[in-house]
């Protein structure tokens, strides 16, 4: 390595002596050739001043000493550089040994680090498939009582359409309304509780023409306190209408 740094040196002083040497020409580019009327030319050497050389030759003679001195460096250097390229082989050796390891624990780590994640997500899944099965459940349930409550609501319906009037039975209905015979012999307070004679009774008693009440304290005990019920809770008043 030094010895193609001390090459480059030296070639860059030869381009140096080389670009100091040449003549620059300011009226023409370089790529001009000469003019024919100068190529055989020769300039006179001017004469150099001796104050300038003077000052100039001790300078010169302390650049080229100082310049044999950086060369002999180099050349002592390039001649332990074997020795030392082997210690530098060693020790890049060593770094790279020692990378080498850090990079397999840094792998273990890494293994470690994505094994424990792996089992905490797989946790988080099954504490989340059983989240969802408790959900199914819990909504196979609502679904049940609903089609349970629907079933009541249309078993309900089912049994009052049997006393519906359609057009396949609007015959049969007249003529048994026609044959039925109602007492309308009896009277309603604002409560809605039906007297005959006097006498608190039921609905299918009052319209019935063949019932006449009993004088009876538990008969009319009991019909209040349907009435009070019914009172209370009208959707039993609707289903006996």
């Amino acid at each position: 390595m030094l010895k193609s740094v001390t090459n480059s040196v030296f070639n860059c002083f030869k381009s140096l002596t080389i670009e100091q040497s040449r003549s620059i020409r300011l009226r023409k580019p370089p790529w001009v050739p000469r003019a024919k009327n100068k190529r055989f030319r020769v300039p006179t050497l001017k004469q150099q001043d001796k104050d300038e050389y003077d000052y100039m030759m001790p300078i010169w003679n302390k650049y080229k000493a100082e310049m044999r001195s950086i060369y002999l460096l180099f050349k002592t250097v390039a001649k332990f550089s074997d020795k030392e390229s082997v210690k530098a082989q060693e020790e890049k050796k060593k770094l790279l040994e020692k990378e080498n390891s850090l990079l397999q624990e840094n792998d273990r780590l890494n293994a470690e680090i994505l094994k424990i994640q792996l089992e905490e997500e797989n946790v988080k899944l099954e504490s989340r498939k059983k989240q969802a099965e408790l959900d199914l459940k819990r909504q196979k349930k609502v679904e049940e009582l609903y089609v349970l409550k629907a079933d009541k609501i249309v078993s309900k319906l089912i049994e009052k359409s049997k006393n519906f009037v359609d057009p396949n039975n609007l015959e049969y209905e007249i003529e048994k309304a026609l044959n039925e015979r109602y007492d309308h012999n009896f009277s309603i307070d604002s409560s809605g509780r039906f007297f005959k004679a006097k006498k608190l009774v039921t609905k299918a008693q009052a319209f019935d023409p063949k019932f006449f009440p009993i004088e009876s304290n538990d008969l009319n005990h009991s019909i209040l306190a349907e009435s009070s019920s019914k009172e209370k809770n009208p959707e039993l008043k609707d289903t006996n209408l």
